[in-house]
């Protein structure tokens, strides 16, 4: 075996790692999980939001879908069939039209009752509150009972806790989206 000399030493023992850079790299490593962890939190109250928009959305759709169908509940033909939404709620209100005058009237008319995840709330919306009605006679959508010319949409905003928000607008023709 060859002995090494004070060169070939020295060589070999600048090959390894210092403490200062394993510790600087374990610090940069733990500081991009702390933030990967933040942001999985975040992202899962952005798709509760997302889903609950959607829902609603669906819903709107769901009730136009029964004005064009005429749909009928409990063998019972209705004038037309909406939502109700009132702002700083935790839910809202799927209803018949029995009598035809475009507006929710508590209780006779209520379908259902939709609460949202315990997450998101409705914030706030315009007109407030809204009804948005669908009339099973004509293509028409109502808005707090006014015909098309008086109100021209009505926008729901749903907030998370984080205060990521997102719009469901209905407008007079009866177009639904989320933005």
């Amino acid at each position: 075996m060859e002995k090494l000399d004070l060169k070939q030493k020295a060589n070999i023992a600048k090959t390894g790692f210092t403490l200062i850079e394993l510790m600087t790299v374990m610090a940069i490593i733990f500081i991009m999980s702390i933030l990967a962890v933040s942001n999985y939190h975040q992202g899962g109250s952005q798709v509760v939001l997302d889903v609950e928009a959607n829902r609603f959305a669906q819903d709107l759709r769901r009730v136009q879908e029964w004005s064009m169908a005429a749909h009928q509940v409990a063998g019972v033909a209705k004038k037309g069939y909406g939502i109700y939404v009132s702002a700083v709620s935790g839910s809202y209100i799927v209803y018949t039209d029995n009598n035809g005058n475009g507006i929710y009237d508590a209780p006779s008319e209520l379908y259902e009752t939709v609460v949202l995840d315990k997450k998101v709330e409705i914030s706030s919306c315009t007109p407030n509150p809204a009804s948005v009605d669908f009339m099973v006679t004509s293509p028409v959508t109502k808005i707090n009972g006014g015909d098309a010319t008086t109100v021209q949409k009505v926008q729901i905003w749903l907030k998370n806790n984080h205060n990521m928000k997102r719009t469901v607008t209905v407008n007079k023709a009866g177009l639904i989206y989320v933005e």
